[in-house]
């Protein structure tokens, strides 16, 4: 295992050459992920640039950082050739869908102290009578010592075991007429809102029967002081003098968006509004900007799709608590 990290370290922290193809050697391509990367430009480019941005981290990094990094970056190779294999009619946009995500994510590892964040997974396939079925869940682990993150662990590995068991038919669902194909895909990307707080934001999808499928994105903002997650009343100034700025602000945004995607006016009363922006899965803290995300149903029907009301933190920064996760 330590010559396999140190192998993985060596590739991907060379910078990528002016080139064409990906960054690795092509002649060595040892399984149908590799050889489907060597044959697409797209995704020779998105490895390349995955390979820069693993490069420039572990340059910033000390021991046991770029240890950690290492076997994370083992884990995320691994999940990428088992689950992009498994549907070959899909494997282009699975790989370039993990490639962007990581890609991402290594960019806001290095945006402050490195956080010991790891990515783990679920994953399974089957048949229970007439529903064929699979589920890929990968849900981020903390690993650092610095705070004790063990809760938010648990939370996280507790709902995707909830995500696989609801994914998984019962006896009860067996006797569909007809063939079925149930299918749930979760991963999640990392931003990085200010240097001692990360945001998580994971999307998913499925279909277990019905009339359609479901999706959507939850957010989680993390203090790297605490090993805590943080609501808005943790962001905004004690009290509630930040929340009738936000029902307005956000409540003309929606509005705008109704005339294009008609959703639901009862869901403008400030009443509403203001429960729904008490929930922190709603908010997607970024670097500059809070992004807040309303799935299907929450603001507007289904064929309607999401919502998101984008607010430049210049906006909010008076708001902001003195010490908080996001600077003033």
């Amino acid at each position: 295992m330590r010559v396999l990290i140190i192998a993985i370290a060596v590739t991907f922290a060379v910078p990528a050459l002016a080139q064409r193809g990906p960054s690795f050697d092509c002649s060595k391509a040892s399984n149908a992920i590799e050889r489907t990367i060597c044959k697409e430009p797209e995704l020779a480019t998105a490895d390349r640039e995955l390979a820069a941005a693993y490069g420039t981290l572990v340059g910033r990094l000390g021991a046991a950082a770029k240890d950690h990094l290492a076997k994370d970056q083992i884990r995320w190779i691994t999940s990428r050739n088992r689950d992009c294999a498994a549907e070959p009619d899909e494997m282009m946009t699975c790989i370039k869908s993990r490639y962007a995500a990581r890609t991402t994510n290594l960019g806001a590892f290095g945006e402050g102290a490195y956080p010991f964040l790891g990515a783990r997974s679920i994953e399974q396939r089957g048949k229970l009578g007439q529903i064929r079925f699979s589920y890929s869940i990968e849900y981020p682990q903390f690993d650092g010592t610095t705070a004790d993150f063990s809760a938010i662990n648990a939370s996280y590995a507790a709902a995707a075991r909830k995500a696989a068991e609801n994914a998984t038919p019962k006896a009860a669902d067996s006797g569909v007429d007809g063939e079925q194909g149930w299918t749930y895909q979760q991963s999640f990307e990392v931003y990085r809102p200010g240097p001692e707080a990360v945001t998580i934001v994971e999307t998913f999808d499925g279909y277990s029967g019905g009339a359609h499928g479901f999706g959507g994105k939850r957010c989680t903002l993390v203090d790297l002081r605490t090993g805590r997650s943080v609501g808005p009343a943790g962001v905004f100034a004690a009290g509630d003098a930040w929340l009738s700025p936000m029902v307005r602000l956000v409540g003309a945004d929606l509005k705008k968006q109704f005339v294009e995607k008609p959703g639901f006016e009862d869901a403008l009363e400030p009443k509403s509004l203001a429960k729904l922006l008490g929930e922190a899965r709603h908010y997607c803290w970024k670097a500059n900007q809070l992004e807040l995300v309303f799935n299907p149903y929450e603001v507007g029907p289904y064929v309607s799709g999401p919502y998101e009301v984008t607010i430049p933190y210049d906006r909010l920064r008076t708001h902001f608590r003195p010490g908080g996760p996001i600077a003033r």
